[in-house]
């Protein structure tokens, strides 16, 4: 096998890169822009990714219509076993009742 075109190739390939249109991409406010431009592409892509992650979160998160019902019923679970511990600390004196009551109300589905 013959490689002495890759040297070539390459410097083409990064004097491609050095050019004005991609020195500093993507993270540029580009040429003749101020940072106003940047900030606007930033606040952009953001916003994107904010929709896309929501989406998902409704999808597959707790009671969306993708999500596992094996995930459910494990969730459901877990949150009782919690509650039964709970109660019997209180019942045992070992938490105050104000305790008692914020660790039921984060318990609350």
């Amino acid at each position: 096998m013959d490689f002495s075109h890759i040297p070539a190739f390459l410097g083409g390939f990064f004097d491609f890169l050095d050019s004005p249109e991609w020195r500093a991409w993507p993270f540029n406010s580009g040429y003749g822009e101020h940072i106003l431009p940047a900030v606007a592409r930033l606040l952009f892509v953001t916003m994107i990714m904010g929709v896309i992650l929501l989406f998902l979160r409704l999808l597959f998160g707790p009671g969306g219509p993708l999500r596992d019902k094996e995930l459910e019923e494990e969730a459901r679970l877990e949150t009782e076993q919690e509650r039964a511990e709970l109660q019997k600390l209180f019942d045992e004196g070992e938490i105050s009742e104000a305790d008692f009551k914020v660790k039921m109300k984060r318990l609350k589905d």
